[in-house]
């Protein structure tokens, strides 16, 4: 019988941010959280494979390690319990390890596992690293990370990734760019990082990391926490390849406005596969199999430039901006990328436009 000691808040709040990683697999065991317990420190981790988050915090006792069977009926006792924790692993018979957990007059038994066949993290040896505010680097990430192609990581990890490069932090899917930019956090290499892996980066609250840079994964910690995030390679895009050196156009609509008129559109439509509007003067139009829908939008600078545009890529072009009481959309032509920004933003939102047939565009 091995016996450790620990906060049971802090056992609970660790069990709960790496619960995050957790979801549905074929292999049972990455849908439990790892224990270990080794010179008075206890390690709890969680993966997906591509995605790590392991907790740390002190514990009193032996050396000892496990995998959860049942994580989630766990938590929900871990949550009753306040002050010191108690936890005895009983190894005696091999194939059901029992543990029991005591606080105060609480107590609850479970089954748990080996911990010999849980996958192993690995370290980052000789990585390239900065610090970064955690928080100001989610929120950098969630500006962008939609315009990220979902379901082709394996053929294209450019098209499915967040990308970083210098000072930028981007996505693109070929058809759409959402670009963030910060001259004072400057990534040393580039780097293809998945979205959705980045945000766990939510664990870490406000909190100042550590970003260590290894050939293979991307590993994000402070005293408590360590996110390691899988690298996908080095070769990302120039966003500054993509945007026009000058504009025809340069308009300023009302961000609420625009967005309730192409919601109207959209809402009008159903289903529609090609969702393409026409955008001239300061009318919306769109031609689709069940009828013509119009509206009108007001704006300043608008000429006589005739462009379309994806009706959805433009809508979530603007919902990056939603907050904000105004945008500037600028034109350069009616085959150029579209660029949608804001006044005191650091990022703006790219979209290229369609080619209207013939009988739409007269």
């Amino acid at each position: 019988m091995k016996k450790i000691t620990v906060d049971a808040k802090a056992f609970a709040e660790a069990m709960n941010k790496v619960s995050r990683v957790l979801k549905k697999s074929a292999i049972p065991i990455l849908e439990e959280i790892a224990v270990s317990v080794k010179a008075g420190c206890c390690t709890l981790a969680a993966t997906d494979m591509d995605t790590w988050l392991i907790a740390e915090l002190p514990a009193c006792g032996d050396d000892l390690s496990f995998v959860f069977q049942r994580t989630k009926d766990v938590m929900k006792a871990c949550a009753h319990f306040e002050g010191e924790l108690a936890l005895s692993l009983d190894t005696e018979d091999k194939k059901n390890w029992k543990l029991e957990l005591c606080c105060g007059q609480r107590a609850a038994t479970f089954t748990v596992a080996s911990h010999e066949d849980y996958p192993e993290c690995g370290t980052i040896e000789d990585g390239i690293s900065l610090r970064l505010n955690a928080a100001a680097l989610f929120r950098r990430v969630e500006r962008v990370r939609y315009a990220a192609e979902k379901g082709c990581l394996d053929r294209r990890p450019q098209s499915a990734c967040v990308q970083f490069r210098e000072d930028r932090v981007f996505s693109l899917d070929g058809r759409r760019m959402a670009c963030d930019t910060q001259p004072d956090t400057v990534f040393p290499v580039p780097c293809l990082l998945l979205g959705d892996a980045l945000t766990h980066l939510r664990a870490f609250g406000e909190n100042e990391v550590a970003v260590q840079i290894g050939a293979h994964k991307v590993c994000f910690s402070d005293e408590t926490l360590k996110l390691y995030v899988r690298r996908y390679g080095v070769d990302t895009y120039d966003p500054d390849a993509a945007i026009p050196k000058a504009y025809r156009e340069v308009i300023t609509v009302k961000t609420d406005e625009l967005l309730r008129e192409l919601t109207y559109l959209k809402e009008c439509i159903g289903s529609c596969t090609f969702p393409y509007v026409r955008f001239a003067g300061q009318e919306l139009s769109m031609n689709v199999p069940s009828g013509r829908f119009t509206t009108r939008v007001s704006m300043v600078g608008r000429g006589d430039l005739a462009i379309g545009f994806n009706l959805r890529y433009m809508l979530d072009a603007l919902k990056q901006f939603r907050k904000e009481p105004t945008v500037r959309i600028k034109l350069s032509g009616p085959y150029t990328p579209i660029v949608v920004e804001a006044e005191g933003r650091s990022d703006f939102a790219l979209v290229l436009p369609v080619r209207l047939r013939d009988e739409m565009a007269a």
